[in-house]
């Protein structure tokens, strides 16, 4: 009889390498503003009316400024009519639109009609 243990043995392989989790990327941390000066608070002022989607997470990532600063300021310039609510609102999520936003079915007719009183 021929002895089984010497082929059988090498057919068995090695084991697998165990997966490795330690490279996860880590997310960079924001260096965001949290107070606004009177020049940033314009050029805020001045811009969001015409963005056609406002939340916070726009607002942050936009001006660079932190979450609190970026409510106060959706706060104030619905105050003031420069931006309106959109729809229905909870807690944790606010959607306003520019009051001089335009969507862009609106665009695509100004631009045509300013193609046409171009032509003429």
């Amino acid at each position: 009889m021929a002895k089984k243990g010497a082929l059988g043995g090498k057919s068995k392989g090695t084991k697998a390498k165990k997966k490795s989790w330690t490279k996860v990327k880590v997310k960079d941390k924001l260096n965001n503003a949290v107070f606004l000066d009177q020049k940033q608070y314009d050029r805020c002022a001045k811009e969001i009316p015409k963005i056609l989607m406002i939340t916070r997470a726009i607002l942050c990532d936009k001006f660079k400024v932190n979450g609190a600063v970026s409510r106060a300021l959706i706060k104030d310039l619905a105050s003031k009519g420069l931006i309106r609510r959109v729809g229905d609102h909870f807690a944790s999520f606010d959607l306003y639109s520019g009051v001089q936003s335009k969507s862009a079915l609106e665009k695509a007719a100004e631009e045509a009609a300013a193609a046409e009183a171009k032509k003429k």
